[in-house]
């Protein structure tokens, strides 16, 4: 054989395993995953329910995945900021999205995202939070029944504040046939202490920012937003106990960029079943007021559809919430 044709061989036959090694990368490097710090960016400022609730998790999943677990603060945007970030970001698992609802609101009602929904991957739920409609200690109903029934008596003239969530009572009147008068604030904070001081009648909140003002006696919770009673308020009946087919939360979860790797997204959504099922975690949430959720990313993209479908409708019975 000629000296030519042998080095031509030879070179053949390390590129093709170099071809091979190259294609066998992407798969080495999802087995090893994680073999670096994970960021979860939260879409919120640092302090809030949703910043305690991510960075309690995050603490976890450091622990389970055995590489460090950052948390990235990116407020603005109705969430859009943060969430626009991530989309951006490479599709490899180490770069989340501790997203909430407002991924399938903003590209119904506003503001609108500059991507679509379809430009972030369902990972897996992490937790639920449902609001609570509280009362003044000094109103003349006690219970969820008799606020409906004095609602429905007195149309337009009992008050509920709350922190902008004008789209959530809306629905509720119109679900539950009242005419209950809101009273739109910029923070959950002035909406609570108004209701404590009398200013209104009630206020509507997540269960977290109201459940220290409850067991201080500060203000009586008379129903809950969510189909199950909760955990930390197990002695509060549901809307839909009461007769109104209304079934709400907050839900938190993580979403990666569209593209990442399955066995990515499948170690990551196994990881949150472990540590959202473990007592300890569920101790700690149920503590500031939240429930444990987790779910495969198949199950939650479900999820996330269904949600898009319920609020498309809803914006078609209710145009003028639409704020785009």
């Amino acid at each position: 054989m000629k000296p030519l044709t042998c080095v031509l061989r030879f070179l053949a036959s390390v590129c093709s395993i170099a071809l091979l090694a190259a294609a066998a990368q992407p798969a080495a490097a999802q087995d090893r995953f994680p073999n670096q710090p994970i960021k979860i960016v939260v879409p919120y400022p640092a302090g809030g329910s949703t910043d305690l609730i991510a960075r309690q998790f995050a603490e976890q999943l450091t622990r389970e995945m055995g590489q460090t677990v950052i948390i990235d603060n990116r407020p603005g945007g109705g969430t859009n900021i943060g969430a626009e970030a991530v989309v951006k970001s490479k599709a490899d698992g180490y770069t989340l999205l501790f997203g909430n609802n407002s991924q399938v609101l903003n590209p119904v009602f506003g503001p609108n995202p500059p991507f679509d929904l379809s430009a972030l991957e369902a990972v897996s739920l992490v937790a639920r939070v449902a609001f609570v409609v509280a009362a003044n200690p000094k109103t003349p109903f006690n219970t969820g029944g008799e606020l409906l029934a004095a609602a429905k008596a007195s149309p337009g003239k009992i008050s509920v504040s709350s922190a902008q969530l004008e789209l959530y009572v809306e629905l509720l009147n119109a679900k539950a046939g009242t005419s209950l008068l809101h009273i739109p604030y910029k923070g959950g904070a002035p909406a609570t202490t108004d209701a404590i001081s009398g200013q209104v009648d009630m206020v509507y909140a997540l269960v977290p920012v109201l459940l220290p003002h409850i067991q201080a006696g500060k203000l009586k919770a008379l129903a809950v937003t969510t189909g199950k009673r909760l955990g930390s308020l197990p002695d509060v009946p549901t809307l839909t106990e009461l007769g109104v087919d209304y079934d709400v939360a907050i839900w938190y979860g993580l979403l990666a960029p569209a593209g990442t790797p399955k066995p990515v997204t499948d170690r990551i959504a196994a990881a949150t079943q472990k540590i959202m099922s473990s007592p300890e975690m569920g101790q700690k949430i149920r503590a500031v007021g939240a429930e444990s959720a987790w779910n495969k990313p198949e199950e939650f993209q479900a999820m996330l559809r269904k949600d898009l479908v319920f609020w498309q409708q809803v914006a078609k019975t209710m145009p003028h919430l639409v704020k785009k």
